[in-house]
């Protein structure tokens, strides 16, 4: 697009963008019963003030058969969530589950301290971390418990759901279709992981369309795609943003979710998500950085939990991104990702 041309067309959309923000030109409008179902108690999505994270990490064990882990020390964590709510956050889901060592307790703590409020995750994550159960249950039986336990903990979301390689296994697909079945009983949404690598070695073997993919199961389950998150596109090679304007298409939310990793240079996901918005697609569009380094925490000279909205969104608005449009993004899209009728 011509320079003068791009920065006109911008500019209308940063015009346009305060008809349509929060409620999206895609979505009815919000229902008063919708709510944001976090560890604290429902909040009202109008409710909610700051900017909004859909996929970070609070609570967990990377690599997934250490022992130990720095989100393991609470008060450091508190420390963290009061530091990114002083940035001018207003809640972060938590992207983790039993079988990545999220600790429930830790995350009720550390929103109790902190006064952020959390929204806790329930799923599988994918092949290798997944109990051995797994193999032998029927989807409706794996679907059915994550219902009970989405009750049992206060869930707000079921992710981050995934793949560890290019091709989905048979069980994978298989928690796909339990956590779609789950979704549409609880009424809860559901974001993913994709094993995307950019350049890096191995990317070949990742087929392009794998966030199509995922999105196809979990149709097929009857997952409504409105209330989908599909994960990590912003790590495929894709300047144009095909895949990601593909996704939108079909009516669910885009998730750049490791802003701020190296897995693709963050000028390269500007790109991208500037192709995204150019395209029509800003209302589809989420920010989050899969928050999970120690070396990204304040206490050790990092960016911490608001790195996304720290670090990465003024690349955006550097890149001619108006101010009320990136506004929509951070708070408009990930509230109406996040809103729902709960339904345990």
């Amino acid at each position: 697009m011509p320079e003068m041309t791009r920065r006109t067309a911008l500019a209308l959309l940063g015009t346009a963008s305060a008809a349509w923000w929060p409620a999206g030109p895609r979505a009815a409008a919000q229902p008063s019963r919708l709510v944001i179902r976090t560890l604290a108690g429902d909040l009202r999505p109008a409710d909610v003030r700051g900017s909004v994270l859909f996929h970070e990490h609070l609570s967990m064990r990377f690599p997934l058969d250490a022992t130990s882990h720095f989100t393991d020390d609470v008060a450091l964590m508190v420390a963290e969530a009061r530091a990114a709510k002083a940035d001018g956050l207003g809640l972060i889901v938590d992207g983790g589950h039993p079988d990545m060592h999220r600790r429930l307790d830790a995350l009720v703590r550390i929103t109790r301290e902190s006064g952020l409020p959390l929204v806790a995750s329930g799923g599988y994550y994918m092949q290798r971390t997944y109990p051995p159960a797994l193999e032998t249950q029927s989807a409706e039986t794996i679907a059915d418990a994550l219902v009970a336990e989405a009750a049992r903990d206060r869930l707000g979301a079921f992710g981050e759901i995934g793949q560890q390689g290019g091709v989905l296994t048979a069980t994978e697909t298989k928690v796909l279709q339990a956590v779609a079945k789950a979704s549409v009983r609880s009424g809860l949404p559901v974001f993913t992981h994709n094993p995307y690598l950019g350049t890096r070695p191995g990317a070949a073997d990742i087929p392009h369309d794998a966030a199509l993919r995922q999105l196809d199961v979990l149709e097929q389950a009857g997952a409504r795609p409105a209330s989908l998150a599909i994960g990590h596109v912003c790590c495929l090679h894709d300047p144009k943003a095909e895949i990601a304007i593909a996704v939108a298409k079909r009516g669910a939310f885009v998730g750049f979710d490791r802003v701020t990793l190296a897995l693709v240079p963050d000028a390269d996901k500007v790109v991208a998500a500037m192709a995204l918005i150019e395209a029509g697609f800003a209302d589809r569009l989420l920010l989050s950085s899969d928050f999970a380094s120690a070396r990204s925490l304040r206490q050790n000279g990092g960016a911490g939990l608001a790195q996304t909205a720290t670090v990465f969104a003024p690349l955006l608005l550097k890149a001619g991104l108006p101010q009320a449009t990136l506004t929509g993004i951070l708070t408009g899209n990930p509230k109406r990702f996040l809103a729902c009728t709960p339904r345990v």
